[in-house]
Protein backbone atom coordinates (compact mmCIF):
# COMPACT_ATOMS: atom_id res chain seq x y z
CA UNK A 1 0.00 0.00 0.00
CA UNK A 2 1.14 3.66 -0.77
CA UNK A 3 0.63 6.40 1.95
CA UNK A 4 0.00 10.03 1.05
CA UNK A 5 1.17 13.19 3.24
CA UNK A 6 -1.46 15.55 2.56
CA UNK A 7 -0.79 18.99 3.31
CA UNK A 8 -3.57 21.15 4.61
CA UNK A 9 -3.49 24.75 4.65
CA UNK A 10 -6.13 27.26 5.47
CA UNK A 11 -6.75 30.30 6.78
CA UNK A 12 -8.04 30.39 10.86
CA UNK A 13 -11.20 31.86 11.10
CA UNK A 14 -11.92 32.32 7.28
CA UNK A 15 -14.63 31.25 5.24
CA UNK A 16 -12.05 30.18 2.43
CA UNK A 17 -11.96 26.98 0.96
CA UNK A 18 -9.13 24.94 2.53
CA UNK A 19 -6.20 24.23 -0.23
CA UNK A 20 -4.89 20.67 -0.11
CA UNK A 21 -1.28 19.31 -1.69
CA UNK A 22 0.28 16.17 -1.39
CA UNK A 23 3.35 16.60 -0.35
CA UNK A 24 5.41 13.29 -0.22
CA UNK A 25 4.24 9.39 -0.38
CA UNK A 26 6.05 6.29 1.07
CA UNK A 27 5.52 2.68 0.78
CA UNK A 28 5.37 1.87 4.50
CA UNK A 29 3.51 3.43 7.74
CA UNK A 30 6.71 3.65 9.21
CA UNK A 31 7.87 5.69 6.28
CA UNK A 32 4.61 7.86 6.33
CA UNK A 33 4.79 8.54 9.76
CA UNK A 34 8.48 9.80 9.86
CA UNK A 35 7.69 12.04 6.55
CA UNK A 36 4.77 13.71 8.83
CA UNK A 37 6.76 13.99 11.91
CA UNK A 38 9.48 15.94 9.73
CA UNK A 39 7.38 18.23 7.74
CA UNK A 40 5.02 19.21 11.00
CA UNK A 41 8.48 20.22 13.21
CA UNK A 42 10.11 21.97 10.00
CA UNK A 43 6.60 24.03 9.19
CA UNK A 44 5.60 26.02 12.51
CA UNK A 45 2.85 28.00 10.22
CA UNK A 46 -0.02 27.45 11.90
CA UNK A 47 -2.47 27.55 9.29
CA UNK A 48 -0.73 24.10 7.93
CA UNK A 49 -1.67 20.82 8.88
CA UNK A 50 0.08 17.60 7.69
CA UNK A 51 -2.15 14.38 7.67
CA UNK A 52 -1.61 10.62 6.39
CA UNK A 53 -4.01 9.23 3.98
CA UNK A 54 -3.94 5.27 3.03
CA UNK A 55 -3.99 4.88 -1.12
CA UNK A 56 -5.02 1.75 -2.74
CA UNK A 57 -2.26 1.16 -5.64
CA UNK A 58 -4.57 1.09 -8.89
CA UNK A 59 -2.64 1.23 -12.67
CA UNK A 60 -5.91 2.81 -13.62
CA UNK A 61 -4.80 6.18 -10.92
CA UNK A 62 -1.41 5.81 -10.96
CA UNK A 63 -0.03 8.52 -13.60
CA UNK A 64 3.77 7.42 -15.31
CA UNK A 65 4.60 10.38 -17.11
CA UNK A 66 3.77 14.14 -16.13
CA UNK A 67 1.11 15.72 -17.86
CA UNK A 68 0.98 19.24 -19.36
Amino acid sequence: MIYLIVRKWQIQDSDHQPEYRIEKWAKTIKGANQYLSALSLLDDDKNTMYFIVPAQENPALILTEEVA
